[in-house]
């Protein structure tokens, strides 16, 4: 079973100071602009976290290192895997994600092979669920779907 293919779509790091590491990659990574939305709510209707309905907000911030994207996720408050990733390892890399062509049909997929989703839901048209690979020593591994304008608002901002 595969469930994804690359190329990966974006590189993501839990942060506890947006504000020095939005600084730090710009500097270290060249990222010129970045788009930052300041607390972001997943509430309950639209988000679970470990299989119970989710309540949490964060901070973020994304930008492009030439074609790659960068994510910045700093929480804020609530029950999270970015808050437990940050409660047990610091600031740290946190996620790679992949865009998928048929979200539904690959999450689907995933859970029927017995892949545990630590984090789902949906968000401005966008939708994610966190594959867990912790209990191998891996990272989160991020499926997402987003409609053609958000990649396009997104896209924007590399340095053309």
């Amino acid at each position: 079973m595969s469930l994804v293919s690359g190329p990966i779509y974006q590189i993501c790091w839990v942060v506890e100071d947006m504000d020095a590491s939005v600084q730090w990659f710009s500097d270290t990574l060249g990222v010129p602009r970045w788009m930052r939305m300041d607390g972001i709510h997943f509430g309950p209707d639209t988000c679970r976290y470990r299989d119970a309905p989710a309540d949490f907000v964060i901070d973020l911030a994304i930008g492009y290192s030439g074609e790659q994207q960068v994510e910045l996720i700093k929480p804020v408050s609530g029950l999270s895997i970015y808050a437990d990733h940050l409660d047990q390892h610091g600031p740290a890399m946190h996620h790679v994600a992949f865009a998928l062509d048929d979200f539904e049909e690959t999450v689907a997929e995933a859970r029927a092979s017995g892949v545990t989703i630590s984090q789902s839901g949906s968000l401005g048209g966008m939708k994610f669920a966190y594959v867990d690979g912790t209990a191998v020593g891996a990272t989160y591994i991020e499926l997402m779907w987003m409609p053609p304008e958000m990649i396009a608002m997104f896209e924007s901002l590399k340095d053309s």
